[in-house]
């Protein structure tokens, strides 16, 4: 009996220290990893941490998923911030940085509907960050939700919803997610609020040349300019519409009026080099071509084009030379 109460005062008195401890090597474990996190050592935290991260450790988890992000492994991510938010407290920071890159990691990896009530309720909590409402608006645009996609994208804007250019803004977006149909209801609807809205007439062109009704993007380009005259883009696009008709001498004025407006983009110059090369201009042609490739000097397109022009005009070694640079580019991905 004398025995055993001398071991549980022996207990009694070693247990504090052992907790103590205990703490005290957790706090340098976390100290480590997030010293090697700000140092971008995404392996070694993920080595330091996963023998001894449970799943109750919140804080623990927290830090190996900002380790998997930061490598981009997204799915790891996503398990570990899921056990973070479980164990951290509502609203604090750990808790909103927690959902906000948990929304994100479905997002990267096309999780939409997981993705959706995160990216919620990180927008609910940081109304002002514009990260979480673009992937937000694009979650609601692939999910077809298109009002609750204007929402989104007219506050992060600074516009009201229902305006004509929430509904541009809108159909921008759509266009890059690749939904062009659903892009032209909301430009059709963004006109008929404003007939004069810039920008909503050329996209509406882009798209009907996509779907080759090129007359109708010419003539959607020509409002466009009555509207927007200063619009370097759409004497571009008109330029280059007039090139698929075959239509050489229409396109040279809008490519130059685009060049004259914005002589710093490399397009009209690379599409007029073609024009002039079917016109037989051949001058004309390299000299623009060269112009072009000095500012897209990695332009497939620009070398191509001017090894032809050279080709014609006999020039043969120097056709060689920018055709075997065309070939390299285009092997490359060029453009």
């Amino acid at each position: 009996m004398r025995r055993l109460v001398c071991r549980i005062v022996c207990i009694c008195v070693l247990a504090p220290n052992l907790w103590a401890q205990t703490a005290t090597d957790h706090e340098q474990l976390i100290a480590r990893a997030q010293a090697l996190l700000g140092q971008g050592q995404a392996d070694a935290v993920i080595a330091l941490l996963t023998p001894v991260a449970k799943n109750e450790d919140a804080q623990l988890n927290h830090l190996l998923a900002l380790a998997y992000y930061g490598k981009g492994d997204y799915s790891s991510a996503a398990a570990h911030f899921s056990r973070s938010l479980s164990g951290a407290p509502r609203g604090g920071k750990q808790y909103r940085q927690a959902v906000q890159l948990l929304g994100l990691s479905h997002y990267f990896q096309g999780h939409i509907k997981e993705a959706i009530p995160r990216l919620e309720e990180a927008a609910a909590l940081m109304p002002e960050n514009v990260e979480i409402a673009y992937a937000l608006g694009s979650c609601y645009i692939q999910s077809h939700e298109t009002a609750k996609a204007r929402a989104v994208f007219a506050r992060m804007f600074k516009l009201e919803p229902g305006s004509a250019a929430a509904h541009l803004i809108t159909a921008q977006m759509m266009i890059r997610q690749q939904l062009e149909e659903l892009a032209e209801g909301e430009l059709r609807r963004a006109l008929e609020l404003d007939p004069r809205l810039p920008q909503a007439n050329f996209l509406l062109g882009e798209l009907a040349i996509y779907k080759a009704n090129v007359d109708q993007g010419i003539e959607l380009l020509k409002k466009e300019l009555v509207i927007n005259p200063a619009f370097a883009m759409a004497y571009y696009r008109l330029g280059e519409a007039y090139t698929r008709q075959l239509r050489w001498d229409e396109a040279v004025a809008p490519l130059q009026q685009s060049i004259w407006l914005n002589p710093f983009f490399s397009g009209p110059y690379i599409v007029l080099g073609k024009v002039y090369l079917k016109k037989g201009d051949l001058a004309n042609a390299e000299s623009i071509l060269r112009r072009a490739l000095r500012m897209d000097p990695n332009n497939y397109s620009g070398h191509h084009l001017l090894a032809q022009v050279l080709r014609q005009a006999n020039r043969h070694e120097e056709a060689k030379r920018e055709f075997e640079i065309a070939e390299k580019l285009r092997l490359a991905g060029g453009n």
